[in-house]
């Protein structure tokens, strides 16, 4: 195996990774996270189409202590509360509404709330709950508006944002490259935009 590949020239690599790269992008709907030329400002205040939701970010604050939820005392959590309305006409999972927005650019980004991981922040999962009473969000509903808190974790030794950036992620209602089933696939940075962090107050 080892004289094969040595033999290989490196344009023939180069190639075989490419194809490769292509296979697993068309599969699983990756290499979209790079915003677009044409996306779009995301401004505070103003609904965004971002299918299957609507967003409306509200504010975003900062806090090492969610009460109930959560606290830390190795860094503070970045908070950003956003009205989402589902657009679809059946329910959509936590998956795609963790996935519709991203935070962009912020350094010492934990890849969960209480993880050890650090990543780049377009690449982390935020948490997302109910702000009406903290419960964990699940699948949500057709035709229903919630005002909901999106969460990331960030170590200490970086300093506090004055302002967050934000990337919208719309989705495409397909069939599944791999077991056929129709779901929302693809998440594509549609819209660009910055909120104010402001320290949460008691």
């Amino acid at each position: 195996m080892t004289s094969w590949w040595r033999a290989r020239s490196i344009r023939q690599m180069v190639l075989m990774a490419g194809a490769v790269l292509l296979l697993v992008s068309g599969l699983f709907g990756g290499l979209r996270d790079a915003p677009a030329e044409a996306a779009v400002p995301l401004v505070v205040g103003k609904p965004h189409e971002a299918a299957p939701f609507t967003l409306t970010v509200e504010r975003a604050r900062w806090t090492s202590d969610l009460g109930e939820i959560a606290k830390t005392d190795r860094g503070r959590y970045l908070i950003v509360i956003v009205k989402v309305r589902t657009d679809a006409d059946r329910s959509v999972d936590l998956s795609t509404l963790q996935e519709a927005l991203a935070l962009r650019g912020a350094k010492g980004i934990y890849a969960a709330m209480g993880g050890d991981k650090i990543v780049p922040s377009l690449e982390v999962t935020p948490s997302v709950y109910v702000l009406a009473d903290g419960t964990p969000m699940s699948a949500l509903p057709p035709g229903l508006t919630y005002e909901l808190v999106y969460i990331w974790e960030q170590r200490g030794s970086e300093p506090v944002p004055e302002r967050l950036k934000l990337a919208s992620r719309s989705h495409t209602w397909r069939q599944s490259s791999l077991d056929e089933q129709m779901n929302w696939f693809d998440p594509t940075v549609d819209a660009v935009g910055t909120v104010p962090l402001i320290e949460a107050k008691p």
